[in-house]
């Protein structure tokens, strides 16, 4: 739903800053002037520096700079580091195409003038070096700012080392020391200390001690902090007596290094934890990414940490900065830093308990796969859809720790396949692929889940557009369901031979396998199969002008309703605004598909939010809206190029796409169409919702039609399809039957469409409808 570009240099997927941002005004100066004259700039540091802050503050210095915006891309949690660029292009809702995922990228980014933030790439170095050498051996303004313990080694790179923060100088005196309290690292202190002490200030008896605090810890932010959170339970006196205890056990009286400081403190916050908060930081150590309450109690509640304890000592984790809180939707997501998370590994390995918590934390994913499965086609579709985006990292380490191990490849496809709808709704089609390749090569042999596991990778290659690793996939997967005398499972797999069907121009086949397809899951009780079959349905009912696939898109439409499954509704409602749109009423077909625009605000299913603009863009031919027509065109193929999804394109939809787009040309004319176009492909996010649904933004000129006729210089629905079926062969008695009328009316209207586009005779609309190549 995102698209490629961002008005307004707007920042877009940059969290809230936790707290406020202290000093670093040389550093921030220096990345501004190294930006200026290079592509990349690499910040570099030991862990618990600070370069994450320091770049997201740049970002937010610099985003003025970039009309396209700033985008940053969080790799702390990628373990493949193959995903590189699929978890940038995820950033970007992009669903990249077969073959080298970088490849569609790079044409997104190509005339993009925005700032790319590639944020913790330590443990997947050389894959993002690769990542930025692809990306700067294109002439582009896209500029990257990269976050890493070492430098990247690419050419160009620019490299700035960021220090801790300043401390006062040894030698302070009395009359000296008032300068303390400018000294970043003292700002920093007091201000988090404040956080957790209100009225807590830097003063005449706390100010030495404080800054011995601070010179211990060597200026590193993370240590500051951990160090400050501690003046919840005791005074800085105590703070600044168990840091030296802590150091004297660490480096036996010599001078700490900075990474020496950064595991001191952690070490020391840990050890300042009580036993049962000790336990649960090196439980909770096993989660990557985001997680929330319930998980943490699934994964850490056994033993003597019941899961009512497990709620209480998260909160105080938090407390003590161990674990940052974050709120998302109205809901609470839970994550570590990493170098908290991994000192909290290490204690559970010198426990023996890393195996079994990496057991629980497998189990209990798998267990949220299987109910995000039954639960999600209901009234928490988008909270569902919500929860797994902030939870995927935890899902992409149990699926890549499941394909390490053969004997767990049939739990691999299980899930893999449970979770199809959040490949599509959650932006990671691409990547859902993958798991459900990797796995069902896994599992060689020929069982019921393997049959599964081809049949679903076959229905989502069907939309990645590869249709030949789709025929391969459903061959074998026919084969093991006949050998298992599994009928009800190769009738449900007619769906995806449906959509083949579909694509290849089959109808009539089509028809007949999605209506099988239907009645197997009705029969079987899944509503989600059969709501998904029957949508497949009434859009081949829609191509092939039968009025029967209005009441199967009502009916899917009513039971998304009564199940409250928005995502899905959305897709109902379009296949009724399609056959709204083909029995002429293109008013309420536009009400209709706004209505889908305004729910898939929360879906983020970039390939649907494509569907809808086209089918809007037709309705702007019968409204006489050819400024329109090219907005929303410009704005649905910019949509297209960036995601690798190709979900209900066909030749058929391409041609009422092509009609519409050669009408606005030849009503405004190739430069004003060229402009109109440009700048609906260029709309940010809330641009494209706000003039799609006409929130104030961008209005459109209005409509201009007599009621019940097309205006002038537009084309009804009637008059846009009989150009369209003219231009695929369909003549003579074919054309009135397919347009519902006598014969001798239907030439009429098709001489009438002649006539308003200046044409000569017909077949130059075929070369019309070949004329959308941009």
């Amino acid at each position: 739903m995102e698209s490629a570009t961002t008005a307004g240099g707007s920042i877009s997927g940059l969290p809230p800053e936790p707290g406020s941002f202290v000093g670093r005004r040389r550093e921030l100066a220096e990345a501004r002037r190294q930006m200026y004259f290079g592509r990349l700039v690499t910040l570099t540091g030991p862990g618990g520096v600070g370069k994450s802050r320091l770049a997201l503050r740049l970002a937010r210095k610099v985003r003025r700079a970039f009309p396209d915006g700033v985008r940053r891309v969080d790799l702390a949690a990628l373990q493949d580091p193959e995903l590189v660029p699929q978890t940038v292009a995820a950033v970007f809702g992009l669903r990249p195409k077969a073959g080298d995922p970088t490849a569609d990228l790079l044409e997104m980014l190509k005339d993009a003038r925005l700032l790319l933030i590639l944020d913790d790439c330590d443990h997947v170095l050389q894959a993002t070096a690769r990542f930025v050498r692809d990306v700067l051996a294109v002439p582009s303004e896209v500029r990257l700012l990269v976050t890493s313990r070492e430098p990247l080694g690419v050419a160009g790179e620019r490299v700035l080392p960021v220090a801790p923060l300043s401390v006062p100088q040894g030698g302070s005196t009395p009359a000296s020391v008032h300068g303390d309290v400018f000294a970043d690292a003292i700002r920093l202190f007091v201000d988090r200390a404040a956080a957790v002490q209100p009225g807590f200030a830097l003063d005449e008896h706390n100010r030495d001690t404080v800054v011995r605090i601070c010179r211990r810890l060597d200026g590193m932010p993370l240590a500051i902090e951990l160090a400050a959170a501690q003046l919840a339970d005791c005074s800085p006196r105590e703070v600044l007596r168990r840091l030296d205890d802590r150091f004297s056990l660490l480096t036996s009286g010599e001078r700490p290094s900075r990474n020496d400081a950064l595991v001191a403190s952690i070490g020391w916050s840990y050890g300042l934890c009580t036993a049962d908060e000790q336990l649960l930081w090196a439980r909770l150590a096993v989660f990557i990414g985001g997680f929330d309450s319930v998980a943490a109690q699934q994964v850490c509640a056994f033993g003597r940490l019941p899961a009512h304890r497990v709620v209480e000592l998260l909160d105080v984790l938090v407390t003590k900065s161990v674990v940052l809180r974050e709120e998302h939707e109205g809901r609470a997501y839970y994550r570590m830093f990493d170098s908290i998370r991994e000192y909290g590994l290490s204690q559970l390995r010198i426990a023996g308990e890393e195996d079994s918590l990496r057991q629980r934390h497998r189990d209990c994913f798998h267990k949220l796969a299987e109910r995000f499965s039954a639960e999600q086609f209901g009234p928490q579709q988008l909270e569902w859809i919500q929860h797994m985006i902030r939870i995927h990292p935890n899902i992409r380490q149990v699926l890549a720790a499941d394909l390490r191990e053969p004997e767990w490849a049939a739990m691999a496809v299980g899930t893999s396949v449970l979770l199809w709808p959040y490949w599509f709704s959650g932006n990671a089609l691409r990547e859902g692929y993958g798991w459900l390749r990797r796995s069902v090569e896994l599992l060689t042999e020929r069982t019921g889940p393997r049959a599964v596991g081809l049949a679903t990778a076959a229905f989502v290659a069907v939309h990645l557009g590869e249709l030949d690793v789709a025929r391969s996939s459903l061959v074998t997967a026919d084969e093991i369901a006949d050998e298992l005398g599994r009928t009800a499972l190769r009738a449900r797999m007619g769906m995806v031979h449906g959509m083949v069907a579909m694509s290849e121009g089959r109808m009539r086949e089509a028809a007949d396998l999605l209506e099988q397809a239907a009645a197997a899951e009705k029969v079987d009780g899944d509503a989600f199969g059969y709501v998904n079959a029957m949508i497949l349905l009434s859009s081949v009912a829609f191509v092939s002008g039968d009025p029967r696939g209005a009441t199967a898109a009502v009916e899917c439409l009513r039971l998304c309703e009564s199940s409250g499954a928005t995502w899905t509704k959305c897709y109902a409602l379009w296949v009724v605004a399609l056959h709204r749109w083909l029995a002429g009423d293109h008013r309420e077909a536009a009400l209709l598909v706004q209505q889908a625009v305004r729910l898939n605000r929360s879906a983020r299913d970039l390939n649907g939010l494509a569907l809808y603009l086209d089918v809007l863009s037709w309705c702007t031919t019968a409204a006489d809206q050819p400024h329109r027509n090219a907005h929303l065109t410009g704005a649905a193929d910019a949509l297209r190029r960036i995601s690798g999804g190709r979900m209900g394109e066909s030749t058929y939809f391409d041609d009422y796409n092509a009609a519409a787009l050669a009408w606005g040309r030849q009503v405004l004319g190739e430069r004003e169409f060229q402009a109109a176009y440009q700048r609906g492909a260029e709309w940010s996010r809330e641009e494209l919702f706000a003039y799609v649904l006409e929130e104030g933004i961008g209005r459109p000129e209005p409509a201009r039609p007599e009621p019940g006729r097309s205006a002038p210089g537009g084309l009804s629905p009637h008059e846009l399809r009989a150009a369209v079926l003219s231009g695929e062969g369909v003549t003579g008695a074919d054309l009135a039957a397919r347009l519902g009328m006598e014969r001798r009316s239907a030439e009429q209207l098709l001489e009438g469409v002649l006539a308003r586009l200046g044409f000569q005779d017909r077949e130059q609309i075929e070369d019309w409808l070949r004329g959308r190549q941009q």
